[in-house]
């Protein structure tokens, strides 16, 4: 039986080979859940210290081709025990350095890591995105545009408490203000909001280094109980990356709005890698309202690094044509606050004109 131990690397990896080879590598990578034990074999080994691994999959006509960079010493034909670990922000897998057979390995799980993988157990969205739901209207009243409802949304989203750890770290480094931080669900858990009113806490004066050094070093408590939800959504989150959010635009009107980071596949040439050599990650996002006077209506985005493209579904002819008729403003409005507009269509809901 192998132990883990601190000589058991994390090795990121990337798939290779031809262009069909590499579409199907990422099709094997989505499918594996973390934890899963794979053996492979080392095929080759380049100048920069990476290699070529070829994972073992009886079921695949081919095996996956991925580059790694593994430990000095590693030959072509020498036998690996993988562990995947994530698929974000690039795949990653852990190298055990025993030969035993990957069945028998015992992987000891820390106090934080058991408690993590029992909320993941009794996970509350097991094959679906997390859902957030909110009960006060985002607007008093119908809007005249878009900008206050798409901020309000922004709003909805980012103090929901899903980004609360990445709050708080923005916030020690100064580039958020505590009273945003303040009006997160965890803020009154943690017992901050009565600790800081009685000092001003909102006030200027109150967001100083001092003052988020001790608030920063003051987090080694468990979860609060009433918490656990608001973390097995995070877990969710950051597995699945996609949410949804549901509530009132106005009083009397839902709103349905989904975000959605989109499955990375094989990059093509002439896409730019990020900083972990991949290609940039793309983001897809999905609008739906049913109007007083324009019925069902459905606006999808997709968001990269080179621009957005934008698709609205109307269930009514007439609303078609006057959603085309509006595209003008929109075009101008992405182009005045720098966004490139990748593409812009209006459709008619074929299965609404089934019926």
């Amino acid at each position: 039986m192998a132990a883990l131990n601190a000589l058991n690397a994390i090795v990121s990896a990337r798939p290779s080979g031809s262009s069909a080879h590499r579409q199907a590598s990422y099709a094997f990578l989505t499918a594996l859940q973390p934890g899963q034990q794979l053996r492979a074999r080392v095929q080759a080994g380049f100048s920069n210290g990476e290699f070529s691994v070829a994972l073992d999959t009886p079921d695949m006509a081919e095996n996956p081709l991925m580059h790694m960079k593994l430990p000095t010493g590693t030959r072509p034909g020498d036998a690996l025990n993988l562990i995947f670990v994530s698929r974000h922000p690039r795949p990653a897998f852990m190298l055990m350095t025993s030969t035993s057979s990957p069945t028998a390995i015992s992987v000891p799980l820390s106090e934080t890591g058991r408690f993590i993988s029992g909320l993941l157990g009794h996970s509350a969205f097991p094959n679906s995105r997390a859902t957030l739901s909110g009960t006060i209207p985002l607007l008093s009243a119908p809007p005249a545009d878009g900008v206050q409802l798409a901020r309000n949304l922004a709003g909805a989203l980012g103090f929901s408490g899903l980004f609360y750890e990445s709050h708080q770290a923005q916030w020690v480094a100064g580039s958020r203000l505590l009273g945003d931080l303040l009006l997160e669900p965890q803020a009154p858990l943690s017992g901050l909001r009565p600790r800081l009113a009685d000092t001003n806490a909102q006030a200027s004066g109150s967001n100083t280094p001092g003052m988020r050094r001790d608030i920063a070093t003051d987090g080694h408590a468990p979860v609060h109980p009433d918490a656990l939800d608001l973390v097995r959504q995070q877990l969710d989150v950051f597995e699945t990356r996609q949410i949804s959010w549901q509530g009132l635009a106005w009083p009397g009107q839902p709103i349905e709005w989904e975000v959605a980071e989109e499955k990375r596949s094989a990059p093509a040439e002439s896409d730019e890698p990020d900083e972990s050599g991949q290609a940039q990650a793309a983001w897809q996002t999905r609008l739906n309202l049913a109007l007083p006077n324009l019925g069902q209506i459905s606006a999808s985005l997709r968001l990269d690094a080179h621009g957005v493209e934008v698709r609205l579904i109307a269930e009514e002819p007439v609303t078609a044509f006057m959603l085309r008729a509006g595209a003008a403003p929109l075009v101008s409005g992405l182009e005045s606050a720098g966004i490139k507009l990748l593409g812009i269509g209006v459709d008619l809901d074929e299965e609404d004109g089934a019926k």
